[in-house]
């Protein structure tokens, strides 16, 4: 069942106030409230110091709670990175708070893939040798998924980009939280 944006929010004052801040009441603030396809970013204030004004009452260190739209699943995220991320991690693996890898998982190819610049690009972008990016792709098209290593997030990202360019299907990989 699919939540409601009040239900999100209720569930979020909840974990919000179980939290606690040593006395200070937080509350949701709703014009900081950030809404996505897959669930909503809320942030949160004393209420002493949105009452007041007064400084020492503010929270220092509060960071953001995402509430997912479809199950329910809650997280504290950071201000580590933008919020954005967070919803694309959310969005790949269903944990806000996973984070890429150098990884790239061949998925999937489209009519018309190119086999022979898929391998290049492999080769281009990993230390594979050419039988280990040969055999990496052909696994692709045989349908079985194939996860190679790259350099760097950075050249994981741009290796599913240019695969998908030439009809290959392929992610980054993440690592979840717990793992």
């Amino acid at each position: 069942m699919e939540l409601t944006a009040e239900r999100a929010k209720e569930i979020a004052q909840h974990a919000i106030t179980k939290a606690g801040w040593d006395g200070n009441d937080a509350i949701v603030v709703d014009e900081y409230t950030q809404e996505f396809d897959v669930g909503w970013v809320f942030y949160y204030q004393s209420a002493r110091f949105l009452e007041t004004g007064e400084f020492s009452f503010t929270l220092v260190g509060n960071a953001p709670f995402f509430v997912s739209r479809l199950d329910g699943y809650t997280a504290f995220i950071s201000y580590l990175r933008p919020v954005v991320e967070f919803i694309e991690a959310f969005r790949a693996c269903g944990d806000a708070n996973a984070y890429q890898v150098a990884k790239v998982r061949l998925t999937g190819w489209l009519p018309g893939a190119d086999r022979v610049e898929a391998i290049q690009l492999v080769r281009k972008f990993t230390s594979l040798t050419l039988e280990e990016a040969k055999q990496a792709v052909d696994f692709c098209l045989a349908s079985q998924n194939a996860d190679i290593e790259t350099a760097d997030v950075a050249s994981a990202n741009v290796l599913v980009a240019r695969l998908s360019e030439i009809g290959f299907l392929s992610a980054v990989v993440y690592r979840t939280a717990a793992a």
